[in-house]
């Protein structure tokens, strides 16, 4: 009886893993569909049915014809920039929240981790004023700037991992006269490849995906990212869903990339980040 009712467990078990599996990837499917579909398929066939054939016109249109090209050029630039900052000043953090000793350490890391509980939205009015007294509104530097030095969670989840290395390992390098960022250059970034990965992916799909904060200190059709590029036409009187949906895989295909190339780092760095010390 038991020998039966386990592969039964089982098989219900995988089967709701996979109906919820099916649930999140379904939109993205007919999302992938439509956007290699004439706009009268879209509307006149069933968004399941398989493309006719590789309609590529549709990429072509949105990348010339709608700026999304400028678009893309743009999210690249700020993605990036506002990535290597955060986990730049995101490894200098953590490493002094863990391994560092100075009055107070522990106690200012728990009150910058509780900024976490503050909404985004609470910050804005104060971030636009800034960036209008330093004169970078309508920039890049004002898209990228307020978050590339670094957010609460990268440098939690870095050092969580860089508390997880032997002390030993430290004390061995400053005998053979490393200074502190020699110990962080030779010893922690070596072992704590997968965390910074990780950190690495979470900040470029943050910048990647960030809509609000761009829409609000940008004003000019040559300083927009994809994601408001992707609302002015979706925003439009007579939305062409054709060019929607394109941008928007578009604007997906390089994270579904970046994912399948790094998922083995994301999986362990997770797994060494679980407990809390």
């Amino acid at each position: 009886m038991l020998s039966v009712a386990r592969p039964l467990k089982l098989a219900i078990f995988y089967g709701v893993l996979t109906l919820a599996a099916a649930a999140f990837i379904l939109p993205y499917v007919l999302t992938a569909f439509a956007s290699l579909k004439p706009i009268d398929e879209i509307f006149s066939q069933p968004a399941w049915r398989l493309p006719s054939s590789l309609y590529l016109h549709n990429y072509a249109n949105a990348l010339n014809n709608y700026g999304f090209l400028k678009a893309l050029e743009n999210t690249i630039l700020v993605t990036c920039a506002l990535t290597v900052g955060q986990v730049t000043f995101g490894i200098l953090a953590a490493y002094a929240f863990a391994r560092m000793r100075f009055p107070g350490r522990d106690g200012l890391f728990w009150v910058y981790l509780l900024t976490l509980m503050i909404p985004n939205a609470v910050t804005l009015i104060p971030l636009f004023t800034i960036m209008r007294y330093a004169h970078l509104l309508n920039t890049y530097w004002a898209i990228f700037l307020p978050y590339a030095l670094g957010v609460p969670y990268s440098i939690f989840l870095m050092r969580q991992f860089f508390l997880s290395i032997p002390q030993q390992l430290l004390d061995a390098a400053r005998i053979d006269g490393c200074s502190e960022l020699g110990v962080l250059r030779r010893v922690m970034l070596p072992l704590s490849r997968p965390v910074i990965v990780t950190a690495t992916l979470i900040a470029f799909v943050f910048g990647w995906n960030n809509f609000l904060w761009p829409l609000i200190v940008t004003n000019s059709t040559n300083k927009y990212v994809l994601t408001i590029a992707i609302a002015e036409v979706a925003g439009g009187y007579g939305t062409r869903w054709d060019v929607v949906l394109t941008g928007g895989m578009i604007a997906l295909i390089p994270l579904l990339i970046l994912f399948a190339v790094f998922q083995r780092q994301i999986i362990r760095s997770v797994q060494l980040t679980g407990s809390v010390k």
